[in-house]
């Protein structure tokens, strides 16, 4: 089978005989029909690859949606020919086929695109990092990148009566707009990320991964307030904290990480009955499909993020203009 296999920092190779996965117990086979390219996780395997450990580690392409081709012993959730998205594989998805267990697999509606589908992998860590949102509350979220504006989505069916949202980028404010943004903040590049609403919110969800947002999130929120760590912190991986503040605000926090498989489960079937219902719109979100021989430009189109530096140095002044979730198809 095709597939792209990252084999050194910014190194893809391209094998065309790859051996196909097999399912064993409780596994399920995809025929891949789209993939998205996560903005955070496969651009730093990509750019650190062999500079941090954790980037060896985790699954290179694991924003998938396609067909089922076969399942292993036990499986009970679907069955060969049935359409489904993944939430995390155990192979792959930048290839024809990809492996998962079958508690990483929902169900794909007929009217929802490979394409748009693949990106459905960010609801249930969406679903499980707004589990703290109370009907009622002041949400803020910083960032407004794909698993930003999934969580807009999210944190609004739970309730929050305003949710405002903060980013550099005046293009990805008007797509959050469209989502029901109650506000929309514009950061300038260097300026402070909470915009200078301290204390204002019942909760502010950290979208980005970089300590300057996770410290203004720290500051957005009221006294014991929550703060939600749903970006991913793969390349600052050491944020410092004033501990005196938060001390004195008694807050609270929560991480994006489902730590079980009773957890993944939850976020899973709220995620299925979300998308049942038609209550998430991924228009909004996909903004570019190439082929799959084009991950190597597809990759590079999304590299021009100042996310990808560490902070504090000379990099760019905000995230790649127009460009949200790319979904590549073999």
């Amino acid at each position: 089978m095709l597939q792209y296999r990252l084999t050194g920092r910014r190194q893809l190779v391209l094998q065309r005989d790859a051996a196909k996965p097999v399912p064993g117990a409780g596994e399920v086979l995809v025929r891949v029909g789209a993939n998205s390219i996560c903005n955070r996780s496969d651009l730093a395997y990509y750019h650190y690859y062999g500079l941090r450990d954790h980037c060896a580690t985790g699954c290179f392409g694991h924003e998938i949606a396609g067909l089922v081709e076969a399942v292993g012993p036990g499986v009970d959730v679907t069955a060969p020919g049935r359409r489904v998205f993944i939430r995390t594989p155990l192979t792959s998805g930048f290839a024809e086929y990809a492996l998962a267990r079958q508690i990483a697999v929902g169900a794909l509606p007929d009217d929802v695109p490979f394409e748009q589908g693949s990106i459905l992998q960010l609801l249930p860590l969406a679903v499980h990092a707004t589990r703290g949102v109370r009907l009622g509350d002041r949400v803020a979220i910083v960032g407004q990148g794909p698993v930003g504006l999934m969580a807009l989505q999210v944190a609004r069916l739970r309730g929050a009566t305003d949710v405002v949202v903060f980013d550099l980028d005046d293009w990805r404010l008007r797509r959050s707009a469209a989502l029901g943004a109650g506000r929309c903040v514009r950061n300038e590049p260097g300026g402070d990320p909470a915009g200078g609403m301290d204390g204002e919110f019942d909760v502010a969800i950290e979208a980005v991964g970089s300590p300057a947002t996770a410290n203004a999130c720290v500051r957005l929120v009221r006294q014991n307030g929550l703060v939600v760590f749903l970006g991913t912190h793969h390349v600052d991986t050491h944020v410092v904290f004033d501990m005196v503040q938060w001390e004195k605000k008694g807050l609270r926090v929560h991480t994006a990480a489902e730590p079980t498989d009773t957890a993944r489960a939850d976020s899973m079937r709220i995620a299925q009955r979300l998308v049942d219902a038609g209550r998430i719109d991924l228009s909004q979100l996909l903004t570019h499909v190439m082929p799959l021989e084009e991950l190597p430009a597809a990759i590079e189109l999304l590299s021009q993020s100042r996310i990808l530096a560490p902070e504090g140095e000379e990099t760019l002044p905000g995230p790649p203009p127009q460009v949200l979730k790319i979904a590549v198809r073999p």
